[in-house]
């Protein structure tokens, strides 16, 4: 099982199996104040095999700060069951995290880290920062 597709953007869906993703790639959230909300959503796609789709499998969202501190989870498992595919042909499973509400104390960075079946498979880092005064 791989991730093929990560990103954090501003809203992302799944419909009809399909990935659709709002101001994709962000990297920067500007906040006047804080404490307040983390404000993006993460969007994915697994990519898996056939006998990976029968199986279940957990997934975990993690958020932590500079200094290692968890901000938030999101955990789930996964299941597709028994999917006609053709041969060699593997399964696309887009899944969306919505992150927008998990509290964010400080300014600094921090890395929503991606993990299935215990196993780390990617990190993507961004930065709460001051908004600039005009």
């Amino acid at each position: 099982m791989d991730v093929t597709t990560a990103m954090l953007a501003d809203f992302a869906q799944v419909r009809e199996g399909l990935l659709f993703v709002a101001s994709g790639g962000v990297t920067r959230c500007y906040r006047d104040t804080l404490p307040g909300p983390l404000g993006v959503m993460l969007a994915t796609v697994l990519e898996l095999d056939s006998v990976e789709a029968e199986r279940p499998h957990e997934v975990r969202v993690v958020i932590v700060d500079e200094d290692g501190g968890q901000i938030g989870e999101i955990a789930g498992e996964i299941q597709v069951g028994e999917t006609q595919m053709m041969i060699g042909e593997n399964l696309n499973l887009p899944i969306t995290f919505d992150l927008r509400n998990m509290p964010v104390e400080r300014y600094g960075s921090v890395e929503v880290r991606c993990y299935v079946d215990g196993e780390h498979r990617c990190t993507l880092p961004m930065w709460i920062l001051q908004t600039p005064a005009t």
